[in-house]
C-alpha cells in the first residue's frame, strides 16, 4: 500500500481519476490533523499487475498535464498578481499549448529539459519508503525545479498574451480607418512572389509602386510607422477595395494579418488561377 496526503480534496480527487485509468485500486478519506482536515488516498499497488509502474505512471501523468497548469495558475496569482479571470484563462491557455508542443516559437526559448524523466525519477526515491507521502510537501522540495520551469513558461505565455492584445488592437484600429475610407479601386488582385506582392488592378494591369506609393495615405505611416507595412498593408488600406483576390499564400503572418482586416473582402486563391500571361505581360512593360 502507498498512501498519499492532500492539503486541498481535489487534488487527491484528480489523482485518484488518472491511477484509476491505470487500473489501480484506491481508497479516499479525510483526516483531521493539527484541527486542519486533510486528505489521504490510499492504493493497492498489489492488487494489479506491475502496480508500481502502473502508480508512477499515473501519478506523473497527473503531475504532467494537470498539476502543472495548477501551479501556473498559482504563479500568475502570487507573483504576477493576476486576478482577472478571462486573462488567467487566456494566458493558461498559452502555457497548455506550449506543453503540448503546439507552441514551438515559444518552446525554443526555453531550454529542453525531460520533464518526464525528472519526475519519475523523483517518485522513484520517494516511494522506497513506508510512510505516509505528503504531496504538497513531496511538490514543494522534489519537484522545485519543474515548479521553476512552470514560473519561466509563465513569463513566456504573459509576454505572449500582451503581444497578442496589442496585435488585436492593431486589426480593430486598422478596421475602424478602413470602414472610413473611400475606395479607390473596386478590386485588387494580389500575386505572391514568395517575397512580397505584386499588385494588379480590376482589368488586371498591374499597379506600380510608384501608383501604389502615390495611393497611400501619409497618416497611416506617420501615426502608425511601427506596425503598417508600407508596401501591402498601406497601400490596400488607402484604396480601400470591394474585393481582393490573393493567389498563393506568400508571407504566411502577414496574409493572416490582411485576412484579420478586410475580412469577407478577401479571398485566397491558389496560384495557377492567375493568368500566367499577365505576369510576363507585366514584366516585359516594365522593361520597355
Amino acid at each position: 500500500m502507498i498512501e498519499f496526503i492532500f492539503r486541498q480534496k481535489n487534488d487527491a480527487l484528480k489523482l485518484q481519476q488518472y491511477l484509476t485509468k491505470f487500473d489501480l485500486q484506491s481508497w479516499f478519506h479525510e483526516t483531521l490533523f493539527q484541527h486542519k482536515t486533510h486528505y489521504n488516498l490510499t492504493i493497492d499497488v498489489s492488487s494489479s499487475h506491475n502496480g508500481e509502474e502502473r502508480l508512477l505512471k499515473g501519478t506523473t501523468e497527473y503531475i504532467l498535464f494537470d498539476k502543472c497548469i495548477d501551479w501556473a495558475e498559482d504563479i500568475l496569482r502570487t507573483q504576477f498578481y493576476y486576478e482577472d479571470a478571462h486573462e488567467i484563462e487566456q494566458i493558461l491557455e498559452i502555457v497548455s499549448d506550449m506543453r503540448m508542443g503546439e507552441r514551438p516559437e515559444l518552446d525554443q526559448l526555453i531550454e529542453k529539459w525531460d520533464e518526464h524523466s525528472f519526475i519519475r525519477k523523483s517518485l522513484d526515491l520517494l516511494l522506497d519508503g513506508n510512510t505516509p507521502v505528503s504531496f504538497d510537501s513531496f511538490s514543494t522540495f522534489r519537484l522545485k525545479k519543474l515548479q521553476l520551469r512552470m514560473t519561466e513558461m509563465v513569463e513566456l505565455a504573459i509576454d505572449e498574451y500582451k503581444m497578442e492584445q496589442e496585435y488585436q488592437m492593431f486589426i480593430h484600429m486598422l478596421r475602424e480607418y478602413l470602414a472610413s475610407m473611400e475606395k479607390k479601386l473596386d478590386t485588387i488582385h494580389l500575386y505572391s512572389t514568395g517575397f512580397g506582392f505584386r499588385f494588379f488592378d480590376e482589368n488586371m494591369k498591374e499597379v506600380s509602386r510608384e501608383e501604389l506609393t502615390a495611393f497611400i495615405d501619409k497618416r497611416l505611416l506617420t501615426n502608425h510607422p511601427l506596425y503598417v507595412d508600407s508596401y501591402t498593408i498601406a497601400p490596400l488600406l488607402s484604396i480601400a477595395p470591394d474585393k481582393i483576390y490573393v493567389y498563393g499564400n506568400g508571407e504566411h503572418n502577414l496574409v493572416r494579418t490582411l485576412q484579420n482586416i478586410f475580412e469577407e473582402r478577401i479571398e485566397l486563391l491558389p496560384h495557377h488561377y492567375f493568368p500566367e500571361t499577365l505576369l510576363y505581360r507585366s514584366i516585359d512593360i516594365a522593361n520597355e
